[in-house]
């Protein structure tokens, strides 16, 4: 933390106060801050690796149990591939290399040493542009990650204290897979998948034949491919929020094992500010956005 003259504590001080009065999250810090790009509903960062003369185009994807460098990427940095792997995308599976061993860094932040070499060719032609790489659920570990949509800034977070006006849902982790409690009106509740790396607002399987909480699988699960039935509008609960005339991909299947659907970037960026809380289990919405001609229209229900 900088040191601030006296005059500045008390205006930093005061700030704080105005913050919680006006039932905004309190968080001190941040212990680091970095820039990110909004584009094709997808979260971008730079990563640095020594290995390369220019920065890396990667993907914020919590719904990733690993993170991923691009096969072509891996082979252009002259990583040697690891052991062959079997990985779960939507309704499909694929061939990887696990691990890949490199060094980098987000800002000063040191990323995950380990990637999963997966071919993203399919992805990067979705998004029109290269995708170099993943950063997985294994980035949030342990730490308490802010995502400023407003500001387009990620922040690390020393601790985050909910205020009144915030939404706030348990967030439950299991095996590097990240979830949050999501209900679609008339088709059910269910624990969903926390994917900052789905464009899409909501994905739901119509129908699931086990548990949202059983899962027996072993593989790594990548949400690399989607085989879509419908889109359609649905009503959405996010624990006191109702959230009218989301655009829902309905899915006849289980999407991934054990997952009942996915809650994507298209929702979350609905909200000026999302803080992930792995240590406190938690997730912390804020902000509504001005609701638009084609967007959600949110109704706060108090209980």
């Amino acid at each position: 933390m900088p040191v601030v003259s006296m005059f500045g504590r008390r205006l930093k001080w005061l700030g704080v106060l105005l913050l919680l009065c006006q039932g905004v999250s309190a968080w001190a810090g941040p212990l680091s801050e970095f820039p990110f790009k909004w584009r094709a509903g997808l979260i971008w960062i730079q990563v640095e690796s020594p290995r390369g003369a220019r920065a890396l185009h990667f993907i914020l994807d919590s719904g990733a149990e690993a993170s991923v460098i691009d096969l072509q990427t891996a082979r252009r940095l002259h990583l040697e591939l690891g052991q062959p792997v079997t990985v779960r995308g939507i309704n499909a599976t694929t061939l990887g290399y696990w691990p890949e061993s490199m060094s980098a860094r987000l800002g000063g932040v040191l990323l995950p040493a380990n990637y999963l070499a997966l071919d993203l060719s399919a992805v990067s032609a979705a998004c029109h542009r290269r995708v170099d790489g993943l950063i997985g659920a294994d980035f949030f570990a342990g730490r308490i990650v802010q995502i400023d949509f407003a500001k387009e800034k990620i922040r690390l977070l020393e601790n985050c204290k909910p205020g009144a006006e915030a939404e706030v849902l348990p967030l439950q982790i299991e095996a590097a897979r990240l979830r949050v409690p999501v209900e679609v009106v008339g088709l059910g509740a269910a624990w969903t998948r926390l994917d900052t790396g789905c464009a899409s607002a909501l994905h739901w399987a119509i129908s699931t034949s086990a548990p949202a909480w059983e899962c027996s699988s072993q593989e790594l699960g990548v949400g690399v491919s989607s085989v879509l039935i419908r889109q359609n509008t649905q009503a959405v609960r996010l624990g006191r929020l109702t959230l009218k005339n989301i655009s829902t991909g309905l899915h006849t299947e289980k999407l991934l094992a054990g997952e009942a659907g996915l809650l994507g970037a298209g929702l979350l960026s609905e909200f000026s500010i999302v803080t992930i809380d792995e240590p406190a289990g938690q997730l912390v919405l804020e902000g509504l956005s001005s609701p638009k001609p084609t967007s959600s229209k949110f109704t706060s229900l108090r209980r």
